[in-house]
């Protein structure tokens, strides 16, 4: 029981579905970013320059699995923003279905009412 309903009040959510059309379309192309990032960033596997001395070697590992491979490299994080983005484009395009089909309905109720002549 959420804390609005102790006091008896009615907690709702709304969205206009022309704000949700243009959320949709904003997720969309922040996903698409995201992905030419991780993209880019995969191809940072293997970077060279540090030279062959032991501990150049090791600076070169540890650039490398920040970007592929190590704990929170980048392609895994972005790809967790990828992944939470297309759930919220997901929401936001439920929210415009839902408000056409409520459309719809309302429609539909109102055409079935006897009009009087």
């Amino acid at each position: 029981m959420s804390t609005y309903e102790n006091y008896g009040a009615e907690v709702s959510f709304s969205l206009d579905p022309d704000t949700a059309r243009s959320l949709v379309s904003a997720c969309d192309e922040y996903r698409m970013t995201l992905e030419h990032l991780s993209i880019a960033a995969g191809k940072l596997s293997w970077v060279g320059g540090f030279g062959t001395l032991a501990s150049g070697r090791a600076l070169q590992v540890k650039f490398e699995e920040k970007a592929v491979g190590g704990p929170d490299a980048l392609v895994d994080v972005l790809a967790s923003h990828i992944a939470v983005v297309e759930a919220m484009q997901a929401q936001f395009q439920a929210s415009v279905d839902n408000a056409f089909d409520q459309e719809s309905l309302n429609v539909s109720t109102l055409k079935s009412i006897d009009q009087p002549n």
